[in-house]
């Protein structure tokens, strides 16, 4: 049934009450429309993430380190990655048909139908990336806090997790809100990770997110219990 949940798009109030189905649901419903969408309000969070892995990543190691682009869509941030000369890149969605729509780009070696949470995902194997990537995805209903348990699972000792969150998607996340900055610093404090955070300001991410903050995590285990 077409525009399943459409009202939950940018109403976070309606997402609270939604199924991890209805979530996925709602993004297949508008996989062909997604991009231009976020597009026509500057969307810039992909390009944000592109800038900071082409920093932190040496142009000759980009052909050969292994990336997961979580809650990858339509494939806007593996395409910047790729442009950048990163080749070996898998994405990881819970909407299929975003996945199908990023299929046609041919950008991804892998393309994996699954939420991003704290359950095992027995297809990834532990420390099998050297990077984490998230533009947009930590947002009510999509990627929680628990996930960074999974996260740091897959990504390898000394691997990144970076990701870009809009303050007011913090806001609007009970999850978010209440334990995203206190997890980080509290799993800083335990040598988990070390943490790199980079103010952004108003119009960083996109016309209309407002003012926003990108996460780098230099992860130092292999795994935790969150």
């Amino acid at each position: 049934m077409a525009g399943r949940h459409t009202a939950a798009r940018f109403e976070y109030d309606i997402r609270k009450n939604l199924t991890p189905n209805d979530i996925a649901d709602m993004f297949n419903d508008y996989a062909e429309d997604y991009e231009q969408e976020y597009l026509n309000i500057g969307l810039r969070s992909h390009i944000v993430v592109g800038d900071f892995m082409a920093k932190v990543v040496p142009v000759e190691d980009r052909s050969r380190v292994r990336v997961l682009d979580v809650g990858a869509g339509t494939g806007l941030l593996g395409n910047e990655l790729k442009s950048l000369g990163f080749t070996h890149i898998d994405a990881l969605d819970p909407a299929e048909k975003m996945l199908e729509v990023s299929r046609r780009r041919d950008i991804y070696q892998r393309l994996i139908c699954a939420f991003m949470n704290k359950n095992r995902n027995d297809d990834i194997d532990t420390d099998y990336y050297d990077y984490i990537v998230a533009s947009a995805a930590f947002n009510e209903g999509l990627v929680p806090c628990e996930a960074f348990q999974e996260m740091i699972r897959v990504v390898k000792p000394g691997g990144r997790i970076t990701f870009t969150v809009p303050t007011k998607f913090i806001n609007n996340s009970d999850d978010l809100r209440n334990r995203l900055r206190p997890l980080i610093d509290q799993l800083a404090r335990e040598g988990v990770w070390e943490v790199t955070s980079v103010a952004l300001e108003d119009g960083e991410l996109s016309y209309t997110h407002g003012p926003g903050v990108m996460f780098s995590l230099k992860v130092l285990v292999s795994e935790t219990i969150l």
